[in-house]
């Protein structure tokens, strides 16, 4: 099992941008992981069991926020 702070889990991250938020793809032992950093904040982790999936997660939870 990946532990999430292996500094590999991230070297091959995907990066994407939607509504200026970065997320960060990358695949965990099974599932898919979208982690989307915030100012100020701890980032959001979100898990999927596919890369689309944790795409379209990331960008339902990002179109939630409030408008800074």
């Amino acid at each position: 099992m990946t532990a999430m702070t292996d500094p590999c889990l991230f070297l091959n991250a995907d990066i994407m941008e939607h509504n200026s938020y970065h997320i960060r793809l990358s695949p965990s032992d099974l599932d898919w992981m979208a982690v989307v950093p915030q100012p100020q904040q701890r980032p959001t982790l979100i898990m999927a069991s596919d890369h689309n999936a944790a795409v379209a997660k990331a960008y339902e939870w990002i179109d939630r926020q409030p408008c800074i």
